[in-house]
């Protein structure tokens, strides 16, 4: 839709999936993207977008605290569930080919 509001506007725009997009995993518009616009047009894009200037995006980053760590348990259990899963997996294999 970013797209469509900026060359309604006239300001040329272009779509950059940021991972594999559309040829690697099907539909990619779950996928995160870029919107690219020309440096000189990049002001007037925010205006049209509604985007406070870099700058101020910035400022505010730096003024939130960072997310608090994980529980090392969670990490340590999702590891043990991985392992798990793969030593089932090796089981079922083996007794799939005898």
């Amino acid at each position: 839709m970013a797209e469509q509001r900026l060359q309604l506007e006239g300001i040329p725009c272009f779509i950059r999936s940021l991972r594999g997009g559309p040829g690697l995993w099907g539909s990619a518009y779950n996928l995160p993207h870029d919107l690219l616009v020309y440096e000189d047009d990049a002001m007037r894009a925010r205006e049209v977008l509604d985007i406070a200037p870099r700058e101020i995006l910035e400022r505010e980053r730096q003024g939130r605290q960072p997310p608090a760590p994980r529980p090392q348990w969670i990490v340590t259990g999702a590891i043990v569930l991985v392992v798990a899963f793969m030593a089932l997996a090796v089981v079922i294999a083996n007794r799939a080919i005898r």
